[in-house]
């Protein structure tokens, strides 16, 4: 193989030529040469990087474990949605749904394989988990208005649901994660 070095004459003549280097020949097959250069040097990018692709986010000691959506802020969906962080680093996005007293379970929407964060909020604003609910199919209607009535009485003013856990384990390893970072003691309800 043979490399071939051109300067190019357009750019002043200093000893900080810019140059170009081009592979010319490799035994009459340069292309499947530099395709195979390319595959290895890819695979050898992978697997030094593969440990800092797939390690998981460290959330700064300083950063709140809940916060409004900033994509969404002065809008009209401001107030509809919000992100919770775990003890992962893991952000969870939950839709907002207010506590009403009236209505049928306190204004919680029948939801199946989600989340239920119930939260409270101080004169200040700032949120605070009172409780947590892992909705599954087949849950028991009883043990939901048990969750609910606990958590009105333990004063929860929202829901926050989150949606997106695609399975029952996964579910309670979110709820777990949420709970580590926000408030050890807070009282979870089995699936239901």
């Amino acid at each position: 193989m043979t490399m071939a070095k051109e300067s190019r004459t357009d750019l002043p003549q200093t000893d900080l030529r810019r140059t170009d280097l081009r592979m010319t020949g490799f035994g009459g097959c340069a292309g499947s040469a530099r395709a195979v250069s390319l595959l290895f040097l890819l695979r050898r990018w992978r697997e030094r990087n593969a440990r800092t692709v797939a390690a998981p986010r460290l959330k700064p000691a300083d950063a709140p474990s809940n916060t409004a959506l900033a994509s969404l802020a002065g809008g009209d969906l401001e107030e509809r949605f919000h992100a919770w962080r775990g003890r992962s680093g893991r952000r969870y996005i939950c839709s907002v749904f207010p506590v009403d007293q009236r209505a049928a379970d306190a204004g919680l929407p029948e939801f199946a394989e989600a989340i239920v964060i119930a939260v409270g909020q101080d004169i200040g604003g700032e949120r605070r988990v009172v409780a947590f609910l892992q909705c599954e199919y087949g849950a028991n209607a009883l043990a939901r208005q048990a969750f609910v009535a606990a958590a009105v009485k333990a004063g929860a003013q929202q829901w926050h649901v989150h949606l997106l856990t695609a399975d029952p384990q996964k579910r309670r390893a979110a709820i777990e994660d949420i709970e580590a970072l926000c408030r050890p003691a807070v009282p979870v309800l089995a699936p239901v």
